[in-house]
């Protein structure tokens, strides 16, 4: 029952053709990750950033505004007394045809602000998506130790036929001699078919496997070799990797560069203006003509309101500060408690596979000590067959508890962001 749900647990890949390369765990991972489909937001989401910047970086251009007006007045201005020889009748319908250059002095740091805000936010996205891929690697690394998994499987099912056709020669001499039975012989061709049942089935699962593995990685992997992972410990628990780090940190950087913002907010404006344009009446109101007009002035702006919410933004955003530091406190609180627990797991897998080691040789003594019996017509082939069956379900628990604590170490690793 163990076995078959490690079955489900477990993806794998295809077997067959004559090996010609090798491939290593962390080569599938990388693989699988260049392939993903979100890999490429990455790249999009640098080049939002480049236009962004280049977008904020032309507020220091000069700045065009063209604007026309034609309005007709109900009164307009008129003299309380009459000049001689001077007629001063302003028009009731004026037009006017305005261009006007501006060209930013100063802006008190607005668009240096502006596009470190652009960078943050850039940044988060992008640590953000590098949170969302790491989950590939655990995805890759259950199908890789899968695939381990079941090449050792059906490397114990074949030394277990070569063991089986070995006894069959022995039965096959027995009968000729009159010391065994065809029975016995039957009895070992139905276990050699049971095994050889059992890598079918094995392969058929590897095959089918395969074609997903492929599909992370975006290669064919029908004839690769899989390099068992290295199982070297002791691993360094306090070098933490993880991208949920670099994700906070980018976030506390992005608070940051919010508070910086604040205080240019309180800094005044300073622009140089060009305007010229006609119109009737031009700057002077006493000619009622069109006539061309220009002028050139220095605008200073400074907008005090954001004194008022002042007090309330840095509270705010020390709120949000102290919300981002309490999510990484959790978040290596629990990554150290899931540290502990599986360096446990990695110390009981240890112990587990010492055990087997002594297992496995005292079944082997009692197979071959089966073998020996049954020659000597002690025991019936029923029993040999049983010994034959306990030895290799013996070596088939091993190999899985050696699959389990590379998974141990993998997740372990994973845990702490280690390659």
């Amino acid at each position: 029952m163990f076995m078959r749900e490690w079955k489900v647990f477990i993806i794998c890949c295809c077997i067959g053709s004559p090996v010609t390369a090798q491939v290593t765990l962390t080569e599938c991972i990388e693989k699988a990750r260049n392939n993903y489909p979100q890999i490429k937001e990455l790249d999009l989401i640098r080049e939002a950033e480049k236009y962004d910047l280049s977008t904020a970086s032309q507020s220091w251009l000069p700045q065009l505004t063209i604007s026309g007006k034609a309005q007709y007045q109900s009164d307009v201005v008129e003299m309380p007394f009459e000049i001689p020889g001077f007629d001063f009748n302003l028009p009731h319908d004026q037009y006017s045809l305005v261009g006007e250059v501006s060209q930013t002095i100063w802006d008190g740091g607005t668009t240096a602000s502006k596009k470190r805000m652009l960078q943050a936010d850039a940044d988060i996205q992008s640590k953000q998506l590098e949170v969302s891929l790491y989950s590939i690697r655990q995805r890759v690394e259950n199908i890789f130790l899968g695939i381990l998994l079941i090449d050792k499987q059906i490397a114990q099912n074949e030394i277990v036929i070569k063991s089986l056709h070995r006894n069959r020669e022995s039965v096959q001499a027995g009968i000729e001699h009159g010391i065994s039975y065809k029975s016995d012989l039957n009895v070992v061709d139905v276990n050699i078919l049971n095994y050889k049942q059992t890598i079918s089935a094995l392969e058929s699962d590897r095959k089918a496997y395969v074609t997903m593995l492929g599909r992370l990685t975006g290669e064919d992997l029908s004839q690769v070799k899989f390099a068992e992972p290295s199982m070297d410990l002791p691993i360094d628990t306090a070098a933490l990797s993880r991208p949920e780090l670099q994700l906070y940190k980018a976030q506390l950087q992005q608070i940051q560069v919010q508070r910086q913002d604040l205080q240019t907010n309180l800094y005044p404006k300073l622009n140089l203006s060009l305007q010229g344009g006609i119109g009737r009446p031009g700057l002077n109101m006493l000619k009622n003509e069109f006539e061309p007009y220009y002028t050139v002035g220095v605008k200073l702006q400074w907008n005090l309101g954001a004194l008022y919410s002042r007090k309330n933004d840095i509270r705010k955003i020390a709120i949000q500060k102290e919300q981002i530091e309490r999510e990484q406190e959790t978040f290596l609180f629990n990554t150290m408690l899931d540290v502990t627990d599986q360096l446990n797991e990695i110390h009981k897998a240890e112990d587990v596979l010492k055990q087997d080691q002594e297992i496995i040789r005292l079944r082997e003594d009692i197979r071959q000590a089966g073998e020996e019996q049954y020659k000597q017509g002690v025991i019936m082939m029923t029993d040999l067959m049983d010994m034959i069956d306990d030895e290799f379900n013996a070596k088939v628990t091993q190999s899985l508890h050696q699959v389990q604590l590379i998974m141990a170490i993998c997740n372990l690793k994973n845990t702490l962001g280690q390659q």
